[in-house]
């Protein structure tokens, strides 16, 4: 069976920090971009299971790189979290009608995201002790950061 590739695409580098630890329990393999236009071109290459997609980012924000994501004949498949400091219901609902599968406000535990991934693309923990190691990190596309 594949390893799953999870795409955390955030400009904030301890957030990215934070989810791939959390992910480091689980069979999984990291690809980290640091902003739309880096992960959308990481997307492409790296054909990810899950992308984990920060709405507010320099170069190109979330809104934008899902809608690239979503023009796209092969990424559209892919599920997409969105990640937002903003709890607005509104753009919780503009998201999913732009083809989020999922919206997480950054207030909610951490945790949340680890749930999500379990439930949309079937993370498996680590067997053994080896649990709590960080995940594998294929690449970090994250230049100029």
């Amino acid at each position: 069976m594949k390893t799953p590739l999870i795409l955390l695409v955030d400009d904030s580098k301890a957030t990215r920090a934070i989810v791939a630890k959390m992910l480091g329990g689980y069979d999984c393999e990291i690809l980290e971009a640091a902003n739309g236009a880096l992960g959308l071109e990481a997307a492409r290459q790296g054909q990810p299971d899950l992308i984990v997609l920060d709405m507010t980012m320099p170069v190109m924000n979330g809104v934008e790189a899902l809608r690239e994501l979503q023009a796209d004949e092969v990424l559209r498949k892919i599920p997409v979290i969105m990640l937002t400091a903003n709890s607005n219901p509104e753009e919780m609902d503009q998201m999913k009608a732009l083809g989020a599968t999922d919206y997480i406000t950054k207030t909610q535990k951490p945790r949340i995201i680890l749930e999500r991934a379990i439930a949309l693309i079937g993370l498996q923990a680590k067997p053994g002790p080896v649990a709590s190691a960080a995940p594998a990190f294929r690449a970090d596309v994250t230049a100029g950061i």
